[in-house]
C-alpha cells in the first residue's frame, strides 16, 4: 500500500512537472532546439549550457550594463552567439593585450537585438529561423552602441551554418527571453558597412518599422515644400 501511495505521489509531480514544461516550451520547442523556462533570462540560459562560464565572467568585467539586460526575462528576443568557453581559451593571451573597451566592442558582436519584422513581430531565432533566411544579416550590440552599425552575416556552407567565419554548432537554447547559438570560435572584428549600406539600413528601418524620426521628417519636409510652393504661387501672381 506504502509503495503504492509512493507512485502515485511520483506520477502527480512528473505530471504537474511535465505542464509546466509544456507550458514553457510552447513558443520554442517545435522549432528544434532545447526548450528552456520562459521564466528564464538569458544569462540563466548561459548558465545552463556549461559551456559559455567565460563569456559570461567576461560581459560582467568589462559589459556590466548588458550583462544586466541579459539579466531580464522580460527584455526578450535576444540572439546570442556565443563563444564556447575553449573558444575563448584558444584566444585568451590576445584578449589580455585589450583594453577593457576593446573587449566589450568583441563581446558586442556577439549579441543580436530582437528581429524586428515590419509587421511588429519578433521571432525567436532557431535553426528552422535559419533554414528560412540562410543569408540573413543581424544586428549587434556594437553597432546600436557606437552606431556604427555594424552587422554579422549568416551563411549556409557545406558543413553547416557560419556567422561571419564562426560555425555554429549543432546544439542551440532558447527560451522567451530569445536563443543562445554555441559558435566555435571568438568573433573578433566586423567589418563596418558601406556609407551606401549604412544609408540602405537607416532608409529600411525608418519606413519599415515606423520609426518617430521618419515622421519628424515627413513633417518638416512636408512644411517646407508646402512653403516653398506657397511662396512659388504668390510671386507669380504679383508678377502676372
Amino acid at each position: 500500500m506504502r509503495s503504492i501511495l509512493y507512485f502515485t505521489l511520483a506520477a502527480v509531480l512528473l505530471s504537474m512537472s511535465s505542464i509546466d514544461s509544456l507550458e514553457a516550451s510552447d513558443k520554442t520547442e517545435e522549432v528544434g532546439c532545447i526548450s528552456l523556462s520562459n521564466s528564464f533570462s538569458l544569462v540563466e540560459v548561459l548558465e545552463q549550457t556549461g559551456r559559455h562560464a567565460t563569456f559570461l565572467q567576461l560581459m560582467q568585467l568589462h559589459d556590466m550594463e548588458g550583462y544586466l539586460i541579459l539579466t531580464d526575462p522580460d527584455l526578450s528576443d535576444k540572439t546570442i552567439w556565443a563563444p564556447s568557453d575553449e573558444a575563448f581559451a584558444s584566444i585568451s593571451s590576445d584578449l589580455n593585450k585589450l583594453s577593457s573597451l576593446e573587449i566589450k566592442k568583441i563581446l558586442g558582436y556577439h549579441i543580436s537585438p530582437p528581429q524586428s519584422r515590419p509587421n511588429g513581430e519578433y521571432p525567436i531565432i532557431t535553426f528552422a529561423y535559419l533554414d528560412e533566411n540562410p543569408n540573413d544579416v543581424f544586428r549587434t550590440r556594437t553597432g546600436v552602441l557606437t552606431e556604427s552599425d555594424q552587422r554579422i552575416s549568416l551563411s549556409l556552407r557545406e558543413d553547416g551554418y557560419y556567422i561571419e567565419d564562426s560555425k555554429l554548432e549543432s546544439t542551440m537554447w532558447c527560451a522567451k527571453a530569445g536563443s543562445v547559438f554555441s559558435i566555435t570560435s571568438v568573433i573578433t572584428d566586423v567589418e563596418p558597412p558601406s556609407t551606401l549600406t549604412f544609408i540602405g539600413y537607416r532608409l529600411v528601418r525608418i519606413l519599415l518599422y515606423e520609426d518617430i524620426r521618419f515622421t519628424i521628417y515627413a513633417t518638416i519636409l512636408g512644411v517646407a515644400l508646402g512653403t516653398a510652393i506657397s511662396i512659388g504661387i504668390r510671386k507669380r501672381r504679383r508678377t502676372s
